[in-house]
């Protein structure tokens, strides 16, 4: 296998957006550009220069079917989804694999098999219309989505994490038993009956993600990397209350890629 450099690992990651983007457009499904790919395009018209990251958006509903209808839809060899349910998935969220390609991330349990290079898609659920109601059914959640990050830990190393990820294993029923319990929390707040809706999917996501649902109403195209893509219409309302002035450049030093994972061709494929 040969290591990819990240124009390599962009270009990848474009071109898995750009046949989810085609296969959402052909089914009807809803999706828009999120965090710092959103950011990107509308800094940038595309990827922010330091970053090699895509996220997206989905509605519940829509994110469901595509979880149920894609890998039996598009059998090409090459793109792949990887649903949380999957005994190979190692996140909470929906991973966009291109099958070509070795991800290895730190830390990560992938007895499963290793994934690809890949773009992440989040499910926008209903949430609490109270505070109080929403800090305790965010707590909740976090509790269920870091007991599942430390069940995808290697349990090698300190001691800690050698006795520590098997016990939480053993206690919380393992991975598929925490996706359950987080799921019965999210359909707790239908999202066509809630005001507030957000992608806590994750234990990175953070409590930020409480938008109106009106700013998810309506879809505007914005470029990126030369291709015109969905974003919410109201996409500075959205990027202004998780970032403040995302607009402004951060520090040079702080102008640095967060993600310390290696990715690599397979040995006979073509990028």
């Amino acid at each position: 296998m040969r290591q990819l450099d990240q124009s390599e690992i962009k270009k990848i990651e474009l071109d898995i957006l750009l046949e989810v983007a085609d296969f959402c457009e052909r089914n009807n499904l809803r999706y828009f550009l999120a965090y710092g790919t959103l950011i990107g395009a509308v800094r940038h018209k595309g990827f922010i220069p330091w970053d090699d990251d895509i996220d997206i958006h989905m509605l519940r509903h829509d994110y469901d079917w595509l979880i149920k209808n894609y890998n039996i839809m598009n059998q090409n060899g090459r793109y792949k989804l990887i649903s949380p349910y999957d005994d190979n998935a190692c996140h909470a969220f929906v991973k966009f694999i291109d099958t070509y390609t070795v991800k290895k991330e730190a830390g990560v349990d992938y007895k499963g098999g290793f994934l690809g290079v890949d773009i992440d898609i989040f499910p926008l659920d209903g949430e609490p219309t109270d505070e109080k109601e929403f800090d305790t059914w965010y707590s909740n959640l976090m509790r269920v989505y870091k007991h599942y990050s430390i069940c995808n830990m290697q349990n090698t190393g300190s001691l800690k994490r050698k006795v520590g990820v098997p016990i939480v294993r053993l206690i919380t029923g393992g991975k598929k038993n925490l996706l359950k319990k987080a799921k019965k929390l999210h359909l707790k707040y239908p999202y066509d009956l809630s005001i507030y809706v957000g992608a806590i999917e994750s234990a990175f996501n953070s409590k930020g993600n409480r938008f109106e649902k009106q700013w998810f109403d309506n879809s505007i195209e914005i470029e990126f990397e030369g291709h015109m893509l969905k974003a919410p219409a109201d996409y500075d309302k959205i990027l202004s209350k998780l970032y403040g002035d995302y607009m402004k450049l951060p520090p040079a030093e702080k102008q640095v890629s967060h993600h310390t994972n290696i990715m690599y061709i397979k040995d006979g494929c073509e990028i």
